[in-house]
């Protein structure tokens, strides 16, 4: 759930949306794979706004990753088996006890 809020918070931030275009593709894909009840699912959608925002959220949570992901700069690191597993104990400790 936290992660939702952050996706949120940044998404809101830098004016990322969804466009009903974007979400009139997502329904028609859905309903493509129902063959013979794609009017059905179109209705459907039609009339739950509830299902829609179903439609909506994943569309904007990927839109967020991949504006996250352009701002990344990766680089590559070698470590040791050791030292990554040092790594994870130092915050197991850190954390307490379970």
């Amino acid at each position: 759930m936290r992660l939702g809020l952050v996706l949120a918070e940044i998404g809101e931030k830098n004016k990322i949306s969804v466009t009903e275009d974007e979400i009139t593709r997502a329904i028609v894909e859905r309903a493509r794979q129902l063959p013979g009840r794609e009017q059905e699912v179109w209705e459907y959608y039609r009339k739950n706004p509830a299902a829609v925002a179903a439609v909506r959220a994943p569309i904007f949570e990927e839109k967020v990753v991949d504006f996250l992901i352009e701002l990344a700069t990766v680089t590559e690191k070698n470590v040791s088996r050791d030292d990554l597993l040092e790594d994870e104990e130092d915050e197991k400790a850190a954390s307490g006890p379970s």
